[in-house]
């Protein structure tokens, strides 16, 4: 996935990077599986940072309120059409499920 940290690396670039110094097998092999995945389209990257700064403020494995989508929307003078809305419930979803080791599917 394609998640730009603080200084501008994103996470896909930081997992090659650790891949590469890579001693254990072990390590090697969760490293490989945690990029065979195809990166998010730089197009989408705005509703991913998004996201993690909204549920990074939530205060439990919660499903993230109206209210809270709503005040960072007011706060940030930030405006969604509804199929953003859609994707952020989505991406809460999938979240809230990988934290349950659950799958999507």
């Amino acid at each position: 996935m394609l998640c730009t940290v603080e200084d501008g690396v994103t996470l896909r670039e930081t997992l090659q990077g650790l891949l590469a110094r890579a001693r254990e097998p072990k390590r090697k092999a969760e490293l490989a599986a945690e990029l065979d995945v195809p990166p998010l389209p730089a197009c989408l990257t705005y509703l991913w940072s998004t996201f993690l700064r909204i549920s990074n403020r939530r205060s439990a494995d919660a499903p993230l309120l109206w209210s809270e989508i709503d005040a960072f929307l007011r706060v940030t003078g930030r405006r969604f059409d509804p199929w953003e809305i859609e994707m952020m419930e989505a991406l809460d979803r999938a979240y809230l499920m990988a934290g349950k080791g659950e799958t999507t599917s």
